[in-house]
């Protein structure tokens, strides 16, 4: 295993630590994540593995000047909760895809003809631009898309 992959499967792990006993890549374990909704402290562990401040500010429909203060908040709201689940449903995939968090970050951040030139990253704060770049991770999976 290369740093890389190691690097990967260490991001993979302390998400998948965030939601005991649920898987958040299927259908029920999302479901019973978004129920529970996510802890302030949840989501300073997930900035701190994402990075991507702005990214889950936005998500979670805050002013990333203010986002420390949600560490302290018992839950997120529900539709904040399934916004940042969703994101990071699309972060893991993603990560899983290119067995590494660093070409991941790079691929959400890249212009991708088939998002119309978009970048991934600018899309993940909307649930139809999620299903988009999920769209995209799956053809690139299946060999549709290299």
């Amino acid at each position: 295993m290369n740093s890389n992959q190691k690097q990967g499967s260490e991001a993979l792990a302390a998400i998948n630590a965030l939601f005991p006993e649920v898987d958040i890549m299927t259908p029920a374990g999302y479901l019973s994540a978004v129920r529970k909704g996510v802890s302030g402290k949840a989501l300073r562990s997930i900035v701190n593995v994402v990075g991507e401040r702005n990214l889950i500010a936005k998500t979670i429909g805050k002013d990333v000047s203010i986002l420390s203060k949600s560490y302290r908040l018992k839950r997120l709201s529900p539709i904040a909760s399934d916004n940042l689940i969703g994101t990071l449903r699309v972060y893991v995939r993603a990560v899983m895809i290119y067995d590494s968090v660093d070409v991941a970050k790079e691929w959400m951040n890249t212009s991708i003809p088939a998002l119309g030139g978009e970048l991934p990253i600018s899309l993940l704060d909307t649930h139809a631009g999620r299903e988009l770049v999920n769209l995209t991770l799956r053809k690139i999976e299946s060999g549709e898309y290299v």
